[in-house]
């Protein structure tokens, strides 16, 4: 019996915004005075990089301000997305999606929100232009922190824009901004969804700082077809036999739900669970410039912390090529765009 070739990496839940190289980080933020001119590439790595637990998740976003003081003009965007799509390269991942939060990246005003997209764009058109069977795609990222208001912003610039965007997320302060606030604000995205139901997908941060209630909140009232993160759904057996019956897909994060204490520790991580049980769980970075992880790390992770099989690491990969909001034709050398799935 031939031996079947392992399946090409997909990952679908890594943040572009803080997918920065360290040594680009390094260089923009002393650029703008933000960090010593001697300050040495390992010196400010372990300032940065979060290799433990910490309180909680909100104690972990309060570590993205310095991405944000760097990300101001056009082409450091421009570059930060071409170096990420050339990492997830070198990662052996040949479909990634990217997202971002335009109201995060643009908070003081440098840039207009349009501006952040089609910069962001830019680097990933001219990195696939050079990477042979290479497939990348953006996600917006509502706020939650930034309220319904900035959400229905995020959901008004998706729509608009469904030629460079593969799809939109809500993410943030799950604790203190539950999928229930964003209703209204989604609700165009349900009304698209409804007449054109292969091109507009949703996914959504839930069951990470909450609990399984945060998770049926974002499936009922904000139509998401994936869930990022949904640790804490196992708690609640209804909502993963849901899972199941609707080839819900969950977007993991192994070192990301340990350090925010999604999971009391990496041997208590679902994600085995999820595969034994036939959920389409998939394995991701989140946020590579924060946890100093590749994927190369996770899988390790998952095998070593949580117990995955080679087996069920492949399986893994081919969820996540089921589940991608990208489109399943699409150029190598372009970037993917949300068209209409073929029959």
């Amino acid at each position: 019996m031939a031996v079947q070739p392992p399946t090409p990496r997909t990952e679908l839940h890594r943040h572009l915004d803080v997918s920065l190289r360290m040594t680009t980080l390094l260089e923009l933020s002393q650029a703008k005075g933000l960090v010593g001119e001697s300050t040495s590439l390992e010196s400010f790595q372990e300032k940065l990089w979060l290799r433990r637990p910490m309180k909680d998740l909100a104690e972990v976003l309060a570590k993205f301000t310095l991405f944000q003081q760097v990300l101001e003009r056009p082409e450091d965007l421009e570059r930060v997305a071409f170096e990420a799509v050339e990492d997830c390269w070198a990662e052996g991942i040949r479909q990634v999606e990217l997202r971002y939060s335009p109201s995060f990246v643009c908070e003081d005003g440098s840039l207009t929100w349009q501006e952040s997209l089609e910069a962001f764009h830019r680097g990933l058109e001219r990195a696939l232009e050079n990477l042979p069977e290479m497939r990348a795609g953006l996600l917006l990222i509502a706020s939650r922190d930034y309220g319904p208001d900035s959400a229905a912003q995020t959901v008004e610039l998706y729509l608009k824009n469904l030629h460079r965007v593969a799809g939109i997320d809500l993410a943030g302060n799950e604790a203190a901004f539950p999928p229930r606030l964003f209703t209204e604000a989604f609700r165009p995205v349900g009304a698209a969804k409804a007449k054109t139901p292969h091109q507009i997908h949703v996914t959504v941060h839930a069951g990470e700082a909450a609990g399984p209630e945060s998770v049926w909140e974002a499936l009922e009232l904000l139509a998401a077809e994936r869930i990022g993160h949904g640790i804490r759904a196992f708690e609640d057996p209804e909502l993963v036999r849901h899972f199941l019956e609707k080839e819900i897909c969950l977007e993991m994060c192994p070192t990301s739900n340990w350090v925010t204490r999604a999971v009391p520790s990496l041997a208590q991580h679902p994600l085995k669970q999820a595969l034994e049980a036939g959920i389409a769980a998939t394995i991701s970075t989140d946020d590579p410039s924060i946890f100093g992880v590749s994927l190369d790390d996770e899988i390790q992770v998952a095998r070593q912390a949580i117990g995955l099989s080679e087996s069920q690491v492949q399986l893994s990969f081919e969820h996540a090529a089921r589940s991608t909001f990208l489109p399943q034709q699409a150029p190598p050398t372009k970037i993917a765009s949300p068209l209409p799935k073929e029959s």
